[in-house]
């Protein structure tokens, strides 16, 4: 799937990802931005991933506030922190992410988080990178029995990244929408 999405050429890859941020900018979860903090990240471009950054130049011109990710350590759960794109740095394994001093906020004080991945399917099962980092920071901690706040899972992808079925384990956390460049794809809520 990486090699797939790696072969579109950057002019297709653009024109998908304007496509996406679209989609992505009329969900109803993206309704009325304003004071309301949405994270997103930044594109892996080597890897040929959707590129968000036209939804989020809109979120924040339409008066959100957009947070980064920030991997502490490689077992941790992400920081969230409030950035603009310019001031982000280069961080762990290539990743562009804002300072260790940029405002922080809980995870469970956003409002939407955009999500990365490899591939997804219509069940909101997500394969990602290997590396767990969305899985543990919006997971349920371990027989803590408590309801955090989760804020809505929005998976960002070209539409031939959604297969089938994703693999996925007990620690898996399903997002809770994908969108695509031509579809949105709600996950049914679990009864």
């Amino acid at each position: 799937m990486g090699q797939e999405r790696a072969a579109l050429g950057v002019a297709e890859r653009r024109a998908r990802s304007q496509a996406a941020c679209a989609r992505l900018l009329n969900l109803p979860e993206m309704a009325d931005l304003t004071g309301r903090t949405v994270a997103g990240y930044v594109a892996l471009a080597a890897r040929g991933e959707l590129d968000p950054e036209p939804a989020l130049a809109a979120i924040a011109a339409r008066g959100g506030r957009v947070a980064y990710p920030r991997v502490a350590a490689p077992a941790s759960p992400l920081a969230f922190h409030l950035a603009d794109r310019a001031e982000l740095v280069a961080g762990r394994f290539g990743l562009s992410e804002p300072a260790q001093h940029a405002p922080e906020l809980a995870a469970a004080a956003l409002d939407a988080v955009l999500v990365p991945g490899v591939a997804f399917d219509g069940e909101g099962r997500r394969l990602g990178l290997g590396g767990g980092f969305y899985d543990r920071t919006f997971g349920s901690p371990a027989g803590s029995g408590s309801q955090t706040r989760r804020p809505p899972l929005i998976g960002l992808c070209y539409d031939l990244q959604v297969v089938a079925q994703c693999p996925s384990g007990p620690d898996d956390v399903a997002v809770d929408v994908v969108v695509t460049e031509s579809r949105v794809l709600r996950r049914e809520p679990a009864r």
